[in-house]
């Protein structure tokens, strides 16, 4: 074999399986068709974040407004995007350097199986024990006539310019976040979703005061509406869906129709039936283990496979199972349970653990209306509200859900309860600081 372990992928998953098998003393080799850094880094969370942020500043500075604050009403979406690309940039630059500075060999281009073991790397055959595919997810494709018009969250992300009219379809973390980002861009924004439910994966009771909130920054969300066409007509593109209520077709008129319909795997080109591995529902196959189910030489981690919350923290945490595994045999398996995971939206949504769906006569679900707390009318935050589950014999915290001023930072204390099996009175009793947002975990839990 030429390597011991080949990694495809440069991404959260990718690069940490390839610094922890080098670290090892295995022969690794890591490739990419793109840029050092995957997904995460360059079109989705770094990127994403820094975007937020800045709407943030700018909504609590015109939430403030005649209480002592004055600012700029809208994003400046330009010098926005340079301060973005900077940030990236000098996070991704040295990304490529840095493997081969760990003695991990670095490929670009195409990568495809050859066979079980081999791969075809940039039109050259390079073998190894072990292949692990890391290579993320892309937009998912979408059967309508005119889906070519359709701006990928690729695409979003680095717009020089920001239109006035836009419509982001599917109602989801890419739409919402994304949605409140232009909105406070100074963007018409709308949001359309085929069914009744957005931000599925979230407690309802929270997804509509989180509705509320985008409503009242100007963001109308449009349910039970199906994409069915997009048109060029001069300067504007026609939105033809279908509204399941009425049974009949609605028109919309926009500058641009932002792709928020979901993510498969990025496995095009990959060619994986000459390596024997086999795909279940658009991703790489895997056992308990994160192995492919047909071929024993091939591990799986990150949204190129089914299992788990296609996240950042998802992928760190199959990296390290995949590593595992390969060491020590296979051994461990992924609990995805204790993920922590966060829609940055404003206020941001938060949630860790089971869901009030999930729940028995067995647990109490504690809520608790905050907009009134202090943490949220010291910046004139009115949408805030926390629900917490704990188990009734044991008193220990199981769930978590947050909508409010720094619920994507407070989600994590639950995370960590949740990890150390700690009770609701012991994280009812612990000192924090005040008055620090995360200090009504306090009340969250009694």
């Amino acid at each position: 074999m030429d390597y011991d372990a080949f990694v495809i992928g440069t991404g959260v998953a990718g690069s940490s399986v390839a610094y922890k098998l080098r670290n090892s003393g295995m022969k690794v080799a890591v490739a990419d068709k793109e840029k050092y850094g995957g997904t995460c880094a360059f079109h989705g969370c770094v990127p994403k974040k820094i975007l937020t942020g800045a709407a943030e500043i700018i909504d609590a500075c015109n939430r403030m407004e005649g209480k002592g604050t004055k600012c700029h009403e809208k994003l400046e979406w330009p010098a926005i995007i340079d301060f973005k690309e900077d940030i990236v940039n000098s996070l991704t630059g040295t990304k490529e350097k840095a493997f081969r500075d760990a003695g991990i060999d670095t490929y670009h281009g195409k990568v495809s199986f050859h066979d079980r073991n081999t791969l075809a790397v940039d039109g050259k055959l390079i073998s190894a024990r072990y292949i692990i595919a890391a290579v993320g997810s892309r937009p998912k494709t979408i059967g309508i006539p005119g889906a070519d018009y359709l701006t990928t969250s690729d695409g979003f992300l680095d717009l020089e310019e920001l239109p006035e009219r836009i419509i982001f379809a599917g109602g989801g973390y890419i739409s919402f976040e994304f949605a409140h980002i232009a909105a406070r861009a100074g963007a018409d924004v709308t949001i359309i979703h085929r069914g009744e439910d957005i931000l599925k994966n979230f407690d309802p009771d929270l997804v509509n005061i989180l509705a509320d909130a985008s409503e009242k920054a100007g963001i109308r969300i449009h349910t039970g509406k199906e994409l069915a066409r997009i048109e060029k007509s001069n300067d504007s593109l026609v939105i033809t869906v279908y509204d399941g209520k009425s049974q009949s077709d609605v028109i919309y008129e926009c500058d641009m129709i932002v792709h928020g319909l979901g993510r498969v795997a990025a496995i095009d080109g990959l060619e994986p039936e000459k390596g024997n591995v086999d795909i279940e529902k658009g991703g790489i196959a895997v056992n308990e283990y994160l192995q492919s189910v047909s071929n024993p030489a091939v591990y799986a981690a990150g949204d190129c496979i089914l299992p788990g919350p296609a996240l950042t923290p998802t992928a760190s945490l199959q990296a390290n199972v995949v590593v595992s595994n390969i060491l020590e045999g296979n051994k461990n398996t992924a609990d995805y349970r204790e993920i922590a995971s966060a829609v940055f939206t404003i206020p941001a949504l938060a949630a860790v653990g089971i869901a009030e769906k999930q729940t028995t006569e067995r647990h109490t679900v504690i809520f608790n209306d905050m907009s009134r707390f202090y943490s949220s009318r010291r910046t004139n935050l009115g949408h805030a509200a926390s629900k917490v589950i704990i188990e009734k014999d044991t008193g220990k915290v199981v769930g978590a859900h947050l909508i409010g001023p720094d619920a994507e930072d407070t989600i994590n204390l639950f995370a960590l309860a949740i990890s150390a099996g700690l009770t609701a009175e012991q994280v009812r009793k612990a000192m924090y600081a005040y008055p620090a947002s995360s200090y009504d975990v306090r009340y969250m839990v009694k």
